[in-house]
């Protein structure tokens, strides 16, 4: 009875305290914010004509429209898998789990992804990006990545990671590269 009353009596100590992730981990955190929100996490990066990284936030619960959020990180490539790992990550944290309010009166050029790029215009940033997304699945990071604009919008390349920063940045670089492939080959 004592072993049945223990058992039953514990919680999950990653959901009710605050353990610390290991270092290049975002694991523990990313377990409280799913457990908080009740919603899988999602972060959009875009790779901006071969020069930067733009990562974004954003704002989404199942059966509504995804919309980008707050203020986007941007890096370059040649930044180390880990910083990306750990800023898509910090961004994943940053996730909004609600209804986004009506989109009606914003305008494309309102995109702060668009905005951080530099680009003269959104159809100019949109032909020299590539967006990769990460979601949650469960304790896992869903990574996909294509072209903004393309002509098969249901070809993508994926990969499923843990969230440890330095693999995470490198299977970004790898889905990337493999969606490069496809599009040379006119698949994407």
């Amino acid at each position: 009875m004592d072993l049945l009353r223990r058992f039953l009596s514990r919680t999950d100590p990653a959901v009710n305290v605050a353990i610390e992730d290991a270092p290049g981990s975002s694991l523990h955190a990313i377990k409280r914010k799913r457990a908080a929100t009740r919603c899988e996490l999602m972060a959009h990066i875009y790779r901006y004509a071969d020069s930067r990284f733009i990562v974004t936030s954003v704002m989404w619960v199942p059966g509504s429209v995804v919309l980008e959020t707050g203020k986007p990180s941007v890096l370059s490539l040649d930044v180390t898998d880990a910083d990306l790992g750990y800023t898509v990550c910090e961004h994943l944290l940053a996730h909004e789990a609600r209804q986004p309010p009506n989109l009606r009166d914003r305008k494309s050029t309102d995109w702060a992804a668009y905005r951080a790029s530099g680009a003269r215009s959104v159809t100019g940033f949109e032909s020299k990006s590539w967006r990769v997304t990460v979601e949650t699945i469960n304790l896992v990071l869903n990574i996909e990545a294509c072209p903004v604009r393309t002509l098969h919008t249901s070809v993508s390349v994926k990969a499923v990671v843990q969230p440890l920063h330095e693999q995470l940045g490198a299977a970004i670089r790898r889905t990337l590269s493999a969606a490069e492939v496809l599009q040379q080959a006119g698949q994407v």
